[in-house]
């Protein structure tokens, strides 16, 4: 069974996907990232982390983030993921998947974002599925 520590962990992450990724709650990054946080090595304050996914969200309408995996251990959380949006330039469609391990603080903060795929080169056009 998992200690406290682990599940609130990853409820936390749960909740950052769901709520700034998904519902656009902004006021959540603050308390969820620590102001030396970090991602793939290089400092993303609070401020530039709000910065990113509003533009992520304003360049992708209807973007959603489907949790496909959610595991953790001490104070790591690795999940892996699923988005779908609709590039509003192009009027297409588009999905893309990743995998990010998390390293979150005593207090509950991420401090180190390490993701694999999910860049914008793996953007991939949704297909009805094969009648």
């Amino acid at each position: 069974m998992e200690d406290d520590e682990v599940q609130r962990n990853k409820d936390n992450v749960r909740r950052f996907f769901e709520c700034v990724f998904n519902e656009g709650d902004l006021s959540l990054v603050d308390k969820m990232i620590a102001p030396n946080y970090t991602f793939n090595g290089h400092p993303s304050p609070p401020e530039q982390t709000k910065e990113w996914v509003a533009g992520l969200r304003q360049a992708f309408s209807g973007l959603h983030f489907t949790i496909d995996d959610l595991l953790g251990e001490g104070d790591k959380v690795a999940i892996r993921w699923t988005l779908v949006g609709t590039d509003v330039e192009k009027k297409v469609k588009l999905t893309n998947s990743g995998t990010n391990i998390i390293t979150i603080d005593q207090g509950g903060r991420a401090v180190s974002n390490w993701q694999n795929g999910g860049t914008p080169q793996d953007l991939k056009p949704v297909t009805p599925p094969a009648s």
